[in-house]
């Protein structure tokens, strides 16, 4: 059966794939909110959460609808050590 609740993202780092681009978003300590009758996620962009951190500290909104799989860290640190760990390998190849 499946749940219909949101997920609880309190704390945490998610990071946010779109079916129609292979972009992604980031955004750290997300919480939900409801403008013009629809579900967005809103959230801070960490170090790291955009390209050559020009979004670094601004605030983002995703629609829920658009949204077709995430990533969930459970804090900013973990999140730094994996994308680190991805780094160095990207590096590598």
């Amino acid at each position: 059966m499946m749940k219909n609740t949101l997920p609880n993202f309190t704390k945490k780092v998610v990071v946010l794939s779109f079916p129609t681009t292979d972009g992604s978003r980031t955004l750290a300590y997300p919480r939900w909110e409801k403008q013009g009758g629809r579900l967005f996620l809103i959230g801070a962009v960490p170090v790291g959460g955009s390209r050559n951190d020009w979004l670094k500290g601004g605030e983002a909104a995703v629609a829920w609808e658009m949204v077709s799989d995430y990533l969930v860290f459970h804090s900013l640190e973990d999140y730094h050590k994996r994308r680190g760990i991805y780094a160095s390998q990207k590096r590598k190849a």
